[in-house]
This record gives C-alpha cells, sequence and structure tokens, in this order.
C-alpha cells in the first residue's frame, strides 16, 4: 500500500495511485514524502518501478527494505541518503512478546523527497501524515523538519517503552522479596531478554542520528543539525538507563536466588527444630514399646513404669525447647 502527501504552492494534497505520484514528482514540488507499507513483506512491479526508475534509487538499498536489517545504519549515494532504523509499537507491551513490537523503519532521503517504508502499518506515521495534512506550514514547512519529526518519534517512543520497562522493574522489584516464585523470575527473564533486544537496536542508532548532527551535511543544514543533536542527546540518555536497568535486572536474579534461599533455610529450619522436639518422644516411645519385662517394672511396678516414660518423655522434651531457646534458634 503506498501513500503520498506533498506540498506545492503553499497547498497540501494527497496520492494513492503510484502513476499520479510519477507526475507529481516530475513536477518537482517543494515537498513530497512518500510512505509504503510492505504487504506480506514484499513490494509491487509499479513499487519497485517507482523506487529505482523514477527516484532513482540504488536496487541495494532497495532490497534492504525487503530483508530485515539487524543493525541500523546510513549510506549516502550520489542523489540520496538511505536510512535504516528501529523502534517500538507502544500497544504491544507483552514482554514474553516482545520481538513482535519491534519495527523496521527505512527512509529514503532525497532533494525536496522522502520516501520511507515498514512491513506493516505505523500509527505514528499515520499520525504524522495526518497533522502534516491539516497544518502543511508546519509540518512540511522543510524536508529537514519532516526528518526530524519522524527519527524523534522513533526515540521517543523507544524513551516511553524503557520507562514501563523501568516501572515493571519496580514492581518485580517490591514481589521478589515478599513472593518469589517461578512465575516472578519467568517475568525477569523477559525483561532481561527485552533490554538485550533494545540494546540491540539503540546503541548502533547513535551513529544514524550522528550523522545528521555533524555540520556541513549535504542534506541537512547547519540549522537544523542541533534539532539532531538533541535526539543524539536523547539516545545517550536511554542506552545509560538501558545499562542502569540491564545491572537491575542482574541484582533481581540475584536478590531472587538468595530470597529463595533464604525461605528454603527457614523451612529447612523449622522441620528441623519439630524433629528435634519430638526425637525424645521416639526415642522413649521405642524403648518402652518393645515387649519385654523392663528393669523398671520391679521399681515402680507396671503402672508406675509407663508413668515413668512418659515424665522421661515430657522432661526431656521441655529440657531440648528451654536449650534451643537460650541458644536462640527460635
Amino acid at each position: 500500500m503506498i501513500k503520498a502527501i506533498y506540498l506545492n504552492n503553499g497547498t497540501c494534497k494527497q496520492e494513492t495511485i503510484i502513476e499520479n505520484i510519477n507526475k507529481i514528482y516530475i513536477d518537482k514540488p517543494s515537498l513530497l514524502w512518500v510512505d509504503i507499507t510492505l504487504e506480506k513483506g514484499d513490494l509491487s512491479t509499479d513499487e519497485i518501478a517507482l523506487l529505482t526508475d523514477t527516484f532513482k534509487f540504488h536496487e541495494l538499498s532497495v532490497e534492504d527494505c525487503l530483508f530485515p536489517l539487524y543493525n541500523p545504519k546510513v549510506e549516502e549515494f550520489d542523489n540520496y541518503l538511505f536510512i535504516n532504523t528501529h523502534g517500538i509499537r507502544l500497544k504491544k507491551m507483552n514482554m514474553a512478546e516482545f520481538d513482535e513490537a519491534m519495527y523496521e523503519l527505512d527512509i529514503f532521503l532525497a532533494k525536496n523527497l522522502i520516501v520511507t517504508a515498514h512491513t506493516e502499518e505505523l500509527e505514528f506515521i499515520e499520525t504524522l501524515m495526518h497533522k502534516a495534512k491539516v497544518k502543511p506550514q508546519i509540518e512540511l514547512k522543510s524536508m529537514e523538519n519532516l526528518l526530524y519529526k519522524i527519527l524523534f518519534t522513533v526515540v521517543s517512543n523507544l524513551e516511553l517503552t524503557m520507562d514501563k520497562i523501568s516501572d515493571k522493574i519496580d514492581i518485580l522489584e517490591d514481589k521478589v522479596l515478599k513472593y518469589p516464585n517461578p512465575n516472578i523470575i519467568e517475568q525477569i527473564l523477559d525483561l532481561k531478554k527485552v533490554l538485550l533486544s533494545m540494546r540491540k537496536i539503540t546503541d548502533p542508532q547513535k551513529n544514524v542520528y550522528s550523522f545528521f548532527s555533524r555540520e556541513n551535511n549535504e542534506y541537512i543544514r547547519d540549522s537544523f543539525s542541533a534539532y539532531f543533536r538533541d535526539i543524539t542527546d536523547q539516545l545517550n540518555s536511554l542506552n545509560k538507563t538501558i545499562n542502569y536497568n540491564s545491572q537491575m535486572i542482574s541484582s533481581l536474579i540475584t536478590i531472587y536466588m538468595s530470597s529463595v534461599t533464604l525461605k528454603l533455610n527457614e523451612t529447612m529450619k523449622f522441620l528441623s527444630i519439630i524433629a528435634t522436639i519430638f526425637l525424645p518422644i521416639l526415642i522413649f516411645a521405642s524403648y518402652y514399646g518393645m515387649n519385654v519385662a523392663f528393669p523398671e517394672m520391679k521399681i515402680f511396678g507396671e503402672t508406675g513404669t509407663w508413668f515413668f516414660a512418659i515424665f522421661l518423655i515430657l522432661a526431656s522434651t521441655f529440657a531440648i525447647v528451654i536449650y534451643m531457646k537460650k541458644k536462640k534458634w527460635f
């Protein structure tokens, strides 16, 4: 599916027919933004022709749109820039299925032309296009401004995602000591995978955004370099947060294991105390439970021996309890 909005003589219009987009590009509008959603992960023949024949993009760049790139990058060609970046769809925040929430956004940047390509519809792209149609004098005032809005939104969504992950870590931190169970460690490990996935896409993206923050850039005027430096600072801050949360996850795993061990030790201590208290009962019950004539019977008689056995059991049990109390074993 393809959509395009363009600005010509101060008027913003939308187009969805490829043949008309060809004509619009030939007429050289003030700014043309073409957004392509790859259906079933593929480009149609007309879309490929538009990119390669009309816009003169290299076939390798077009091929990069079809196959996922795990390392964000910027490539310079004679007549355009190819940008590959990654982001997070905020609606899908199931940590166990976090990889499905990640998306790849490919951007072609030429003179007065921006082409965005992605495999699934992105809500923020729809929002930016709607804003551009309503207020073109603000959203489409320059190519640099539009590129900044796109890249800024990608990084901002990453930051919002990291805020949610930080909140999740705080909740788990409270639970891990009170209620350590397999479900909590499963959530912790899911978060660990999420942070690893985010680090893989955010760390290399520093090179992408720093490319636009440098001065004397052929595609970005110097007056806009400060905006892209701001995005670079955001990304650096995000990477620091990821590293901090990764350390927190490692600490949570250690705390979880310590908490489980502590509870196990408490259980074993309780069982050991019970077994020790009942030990005299077992010993004397085993001794006087034998079907033999005991020497005590000659002294106390049969009934007296029974009371004597009860006395020994109670006395030894109380003696053990008092001893444990003095040792502060419980």
